[in-house]
């Protein structure tokens, strides 16, 4: 299957970052929401897996990633990156500037290679492509054209889950429940 013309190249880095962001879900099966990183970084395998280039937390270092983990994923459902930004103030980052480059550089703990990851796609324009569906809360990358996707999926895939059709039948429902109880209409 060839590429879509004007169609977005999501990179790994993007996908580390949205890795990193899901491993707080609520699973399609029992709706309730479940706490996956301690499980990942249980597993050496699975920690390469799913994250290549950051390392595998100690446990000492859980409870700092999970804070990064929940204000990131509160920046992407916001909008923004007021908490990014807290997070540099207090972890600052260096930027090293190299041939047609920029370069950060800082600690190589999980925390601090998870926050420069999250400033390279500031820098990239790529970090407002994230979003938080608002259903299910899944983390996915919109590669809309103008950005404007809302929903992680409007057809059933592997999740299982198609939070825009579902909402859209929700919508349609109470349209016409509430045209049913309106005066004048039988």
């Amino acid at each position: 299957m060839g590429k879509q013309a004007g169609a977005t190249v999501v990179g790994p880095q993007v996908e580390e970052m949205r890795a990193f962001l899901n491993t707080w879900l609520i699973p399609n099966d029992t709706r309730e929401e479940t706490e996956t990183l301690p499980d990942l970084a249980g597993s050496a395998q699975a920690w390469s897996q799913a994250l290549a280039h950051v390392p595998r937390p100690r446990p000492d270092e859980l409870p700092d990633l999970r804070r990064l983990r929940d204000d990131l994923r509160a920046d992407v459902t916001d909008h923004a990156s007021g908490r990014l930004d807290d997070w540099l103030a207090r972890r600052p980052q260096t930027v090293r500037v190299g041939e047609d480059e920029l370069r950060l550089e800082g600690p190589s703990g999980p925390v601090d290679v998870v926050l420069r990851d999250a400033v390279q796609l500031v820098l990239a324009g790529r970090w407002n492509r994230l979003k938080a569906c608002p259903d299910c809360r899944w983390v996915f990358y919109d590669q809309s054209r103008n950005n404007t996707r809302a929903w992680c999926s409007m057809y059933a895939n592997e999740t299982g889950r198609a939070c825009g059709s579902i909402a859209k039948v929700r919508r349609m429902r109470q349209a016409q429940r509430e045209r049913a109880a309106a005066p004048g209409t039988q």
